[in-house]
């Protein structure tokens, strides 16, 4: 619904408590109306497990959020444009920026005249949005159970943010709900390590010298959406059509190997903890092997990593 905002009093909603139901277009924003939702409690062994990684990710991330601007952030708002292009983001439009981090997206449709709004349960990360990109709305919520009324926005875009979360599916539904009929909708994720030269260094490197056998929460595959057939299958489960998959590249240049390094520590949640997980000899080995692996990627005294994404993109059926 294009030219209408939802009120910036929602700003610190707490997580899975509201529903918003936004004001028809063209008309005074009025004072949000404000719906208590039930909660489900957890009851079983695997949905505990669930909220274990759940746990996980949102501690990692409020740790690490500005370590994600300094050095992911580097990489991950190269996939900005291609997502506002894919599904038509305009001036005017209502866009959603799901798992928004630091703000990438929300910040590129604000500056090009869409109402932007950008939701994350990190707290941390809304804070780092919020300097980044002041004329943008951005809420700590959470991606499997928006805060907003049906039918609301003209796009949602989910950028790297479903391989973080314990319920994609759910996720994907939720966003299929607040899509006015026709909207469109994307999402990014990395490419399997086959195809992505960093992840396939880190990896089979661990492979060899450690163990990926560490004791992790239980979660769905980091690369389940790597594949082109799960992405469309998924997405037509969760109600939309005219689904097409794309390979984007993305690439890094950085100046040198021990900040490749830097960055699996400071702005990553669970690669990082593979890592963590390891024992001293074999986590100095993996080190000592990246560093050599990554320097071995120089050409003319400058370091460039291929960094390809996955790029989803699917419309809600008109009525």
């Amino acid at each position: 619904m294009a030219g209408s905002r939802p009120p910036a009093n929602l700003i610190r909603l707490t997580r899975c408590a509201t529903k918003y139901a936004g004001p028809e277009p063209n008309t005074q924003i009025p004072k949000p109306e404000l719906i208590t939702m039930s909660k489900n409690t957890p009851s079983t062994d695997s949905a505990a497990r669930q909220e274990s990684f759940r746990e996980m990710e949102l501690t990692g991330w409020n740790q690490k959020a500005r370590g994600y601007h300094d050095y992911a952030g580097k990489v991950t708002p190269q996939a900005a444009s291609p997502l506002l292009e894919a599904t038509g983001v305009d001036a005017g439009m209502q866009v959603l920026d799901i798992a928004t981090g630091p703000g990438y997206v929300a910040g590129a449709a604000s500056a090009v005249g869409a109402i932007a709004t950008g939701i994350d349960f990190s707290e941390e990360m809304i804070k780092e949005a919020e300097r980044n990109y002041p004329n943008a709305l951005f809420y700590q919520g959470d991606a499997e159970s928006l805060v907003f009324a049906d039918n609301f926005f003209d796009v949602a875009i989910c950028p790297f943010g479903l391989l973080h979360m314990a319920k994609p599916e759910t996720a994907m539904k939720e966003a299929h709900r607040v899509l006015r009929p026709g909207g469109r909708y994307a999402f990014t994720v990395w490419a399997s390590p086959e195809r992505h030269q960093f992840f396939n260094i880190v990896l089979s490197t661990v492979a060899e010298l450690g163990s990926m056998d560490v004791p992790l929460p239980e979660a769905p595959p980091f690369f389940r959406f790597s594949d082109a057939g799960e992405c469309k299958r998924t997405l037509m489960e969760a109600g939309f059509t005219n689904i097409t998959v794309d390979e984007i590249n993305l690439s890094w240049n950085p100046e040198s190997s021990q900040e490749a390094l830097d960055m699996l520590h400071k702005s990553t949640v669970r690669t990082a903890k593979i890592l963590e997980l390891q024992t001293t000899e074999a986590l100095s080995a993996i080190h000592a092997s990246i560093l050599e692996k990554v320097d071995a990627s120089r050409k003319n005294n400058s370091i460039h990593l291929s960094w390809p994404a996955v790029m989803a993109i699917a419309t809600k059926p008109g009525v």
